[in-house]
């Protein structure tokens, strides 16, 4: 059986997004099929895991002094992954671990996997749930986009989480596409506990279409050409609400979007939510909207089929790859996206049918599946 130490960077309920969520799911599953050791990059109260972690500090600490990277002093943030690897071996030895493949997520974990594939000669694989050319729309940040180049040339196998994301990968870091394998994300079909907040009550009380947005208000999310929407949803559907689900850079730009088009008083920004509260929001929503520039895969969506909730998903999103029943439209197309929430909400059979279908199909999204697709790609190392 082989020792597969897997570096990540975060885990529920500690996590920002779907790294965590995909993170801990595919951990699960592989921890019944190898010898699993998951790491964080400092100690957290986890409770219940089902699966080992080491963490690269004993106690919970904020790094303290600079570091110099490529003529760069960095501090803070980066100096924690740029370090990550250090304080990893460190452990590593202390403990006497024996590792045959090593498989880190994303940038933030693949920085100390590259350094531990140099100081214990195993196979190193990048998980990769997104880039920074897809985080940003194609205006990376230098020493981000160069550490993950140098993670991506060193690794001795890429898995991806879409086609759209290989492409990117090959396209612009020059990765041989050979090296890269796509491997979608699943989804866990148990239907989690949810509490619905008082707010989403009432407005079903009174007859409101509930349409919502979920994630990060950032420029790879979409959520301008979300808002931008609503000025005509409303003309048709005049007892409709707006939920946006998230915190982000960009929410002072959509409260000024909202303002102008005159339809503020028809969103609620409901801030971070996770758990039952999400999950409540989610089971009383009428369609859930992803318009997202770049996702590399989409959790999200996926989340909302489980609940019964249809979708309109942008074309530039990982998961449409895969998904066959749910309506696909250009980010950039507020026109189209509004015509679309339109029909969903107008026409009950529509709404029906596209929820039915979906829900089928997400056996196809199953977390076993990806667990023993791994375990074959760890044996052909």
């Amino acid at each position: 059986m082989k020792n597969v130490l897997m570096i990540g960077w975060e885990l529920p309920p500690f996590n920002s997004g779907g790294l965590g969520v995909a993170s801990y799911y595919l951990a699960l599953h592989l921890s019944k099929k190898v010898n699993l050791i998951f790491t964080l990059p400092k100690n957290l109260p986890i409770k219940n895991c089902p699966f080992k972690i080491l963490f690269a500090d004993d106690e919970i600490k904020v790094l303290k002094g600079y570091l110099k990277y490529k003529g760069i002093i960095v501090n803070g943030f980066l100096e924690e992954v740029l370090t990550y690897g250090i304080r990893l071996l460190q452990k590593i030895k202390e403990e006497k671990i024996k590792v045959d493949i090593i498989h880190a997520h994303d940038w933030l974990g693949s920085v100390a996997g590259a350094f531990l594939k140099d100081n214990l000669n195993k196979p190193f694989i990048v998980h990769v749930h997104a880039t920074e050319i897809e985080r940003t729309g194609n205006n990376p940040n230098p020493l981000v986009y160069h550490l993950e180049k140098e993670c991506f040339t060193k690794a001795d196998l890429i898995i991806s989480v879409s086609h759209l994301t290989k492409k990117i990968i090959s396209e612009f870091y020059e990765i041989p596409s050979s090296k890269i394998i796509s491997l979608p994300n699943g989804i866990d079909l148990e239907i989690p506990p949810n509490r619905t907040p008082h707010f989403i009550l009432e407005l079903k009380k009174q007859g409101y279409k509930i349409v919502l947005f979920v994630g990060r208000l950032v420029l790879q999310k979409g959520p301008d050409y979300f808002v931008k929407t609503l000025k005509y949803v409303s003309k048709f559907i005049p007892k409709v609400k707006y939920v946006i689900v998230g915190t982000g850079d960009m929410f002072p730009s959509l409260i000024k979007i909202a303002y102008e088009d005159g339809v503020l008083d028809k969103i609620i920004f409901a801030g971070f939510l996770r758990d039952e509260d999400l999950w409540g929001i989610y089971k009383y929503s009428d369609v859930l909207v992803a318009p997202s520039v770049f996702e590399p895969f989409g959790l999200v969506p996926l989340e909302a089929i489980k609940l019964n909730v249809p979708v309109i998903i942008s074309k530039t999103t990982g998961l449409g790859e895969y998904l066959d029943n749910c309506l696909k439209v250009d980010f950039w197309d507020v026109q189209q996206i509004s015509n679309f929430i339109v029909g969903v909400l107008k026409y009950t059979p529509l709404k029906n049918e596209l929820i039915s279908n979906s829900f089928n199909e997400l056996y196809k999204f199953n977390w076993e599946n990806r667990a023993d697709k791994l375990v074959e790609i760890y044996s052909s190392l």
